[in-house]
């Protein structure tokens, strides 16, 4: 496995894992803002953007398939 998959696989967790806690039900009965802030280490925006790029690096660290149904000599 290439180091690019593999630290993918690891935004992709961060990613997952921020977006699970800051989501979670005990999280959404708190009403100020103040302390949504204090408690979440990595903003939402960060574990969307975490999780993208995992995907995309783990994309780009898959291994090229040749297509061999054409014919370009």
């Amino acid at each position: 496995m290439k180091a690019v998959s593999i630290f993918g696989i690891i935004l992709i967790a961060v990613g997952i894992g921020s977006l699970a806690y800051f989501a979670s039900p005990m999280r959404l009965m708190l009403q100020e803002t103040i302390i949504l802030h204090m408690l979440n280490p990595i903003p939402p925006i960060l574990g969307g953007l975490a999780l993208a790029c995992g995907i995309a690096l783990v994309y780009v660290g898959l291994p090229k398939i040749h297509n061999r149904g054409t014919n370009d000599e």
